[in-house]
């Protein structure tokens, strides 16, 4: 099983995507090339993993993918920005979406056999109640919508969810107002979100108060409410964004009726059960990791999932039971420079 790795780079580490392969029994992690790609801080595949999308520290890079898992470069676009933090693929494979975090902009470019078209670029502004982390708009994420018509941009310096909506002819115009949904609690700066397959209600977690919430949503108006909420941290979170006070990531779980979500800090996944009708949350498991600072995480199979911890440098791999939500460490691979994303 072939994974991919994105780090931060630096003048000393200046390799950002590394390919490892993945012994599905044991979990041994081992890596087997390497792409020089300044801060691929996230990556997505093309929907018919043909193309390999990654972030670029002021634009993003296409590859094409070979049959035995290596990547060979087609496009660079530098889009003139400082901190792209996210990106994915529209579901027709069209458009690539993506988030930029310092100077809180989000948008879209066409794409075609892994070169990129012209970019569409939408601007935020304002700011939120927590300072000094929302002293501005800060896009974190931008994430297709369930109806493959639009994307969702969550914007941490805001507390707003912006939906920005594809015109017939699937071009991403500048003019269309977006869709707005402000959550409704002021500073927690939401950070991702994860739709259920259903296309009904979405999993958004929050970095500065390290919540997770369940959202409604409707196809014809978007975001609606706010269905529950719940503690990342057993004692709730702060607010200020301390280093035990970071949410990260969110992902359902393969086996359904589970969402488990990052946490900075306290270095732990953990887990919830949902009701599919209500939208309630109800505590599963709490997987406290070895190391430092887990970020992105993934689900390999039913048993199987990937954690990456930043500040400690590894991935480790985990097994995951899907009757209780728990995670235990299997393999560590180690020597990594920040690795923050992972791809299967």
């Amino acid at each position: 099983m072939m994974v991919y790795i994105g780090c931060y780079t630096d003048a000393e580490h200046t390799n950002g995507i590394f390919a490892a392969e993945v012994d599905a029994q044991s979990g041994v992690l081992k890596t087997v090339s390497a792409y020089p790609v300044k801060n691929a801080i996230y990556l997505a595949w093309s929907p018919d993993r043909r193309h390999l999308y990654s972030c670029e520290r002021s634009g993003l890079v296409a590859f094409a993918a070979g049959a035995d898992g290596r990547l060979v470069e087609t496009d660079r676009l530098d889009l003139g920005m400082r901190g792209i933090c996210h990106l994915s693929a529209a579901a027709d494979g069209s458009r690539v979406f993506f988030a930029e975090y310092v100077a809180g902009k989000a948008g879209s470019v066409s794409v075609k056999d892994g070169r990129f078209g012209r970019p569409t670029v939408h601007v935020h502004s304002g700011g939120g109640p927590n300072l000094p982390r929302q002293g501005s708009a800060h896009c974190h994420q931008a994430l297709p919508s369930p109806d493959g018509r639009g994307y969702v941009v969550v914007d941490l310096g805001l507390d707003e969810l912006v939906e920005y909506r594809l015109a017939p002819d699937g071009s991403d115009p500048v003019d269309a107002p977006p869709r707005r949904f402000r959550t409704t609690l002021p500073g927690a700066g939401p950070r991702h979100l994860a739709f259920h397959p259903g296309g009904r209600l979405a999993f958004l977690v929050s970095e500065l108060y390290s919540k997770i919430e369940t959202l409604a949503y409707d196809p014809a108006r978007g975001f609606t409410a706010t269905l529950d909420r719940k503690d990342l941290l057993e004692g709730g979170g702060n607010g200020r964004g301390s280093d035990q006070d970071l949410a990260a990531a969110v992902r359902l779980a393969p086996e359904g009726g589970k969402v488990v979500a990052s946490n900075r800090g306290e270095q732990s996944l953990v887990a919830f059960g949902f009701d599919e009708s209500t939208g309630a949350l109800a505590f599963k498991a709490r997987s406290v990791l070895p190391g430092s600072w887990p970020r992105d995480f993934i689900f390999l199979s039913d048993t199987l999932a990937l954690a990456a911890m930043e500040r400690s440098g590894e991935v480790h791999s985990l097994r995951y039971d899907p009757a209780t939500g728990s995670f235990r460490v299997l393999s560590t691979l180690g020597g990594l420079h920040r690795p923050v994303a992972l791809l299967k």
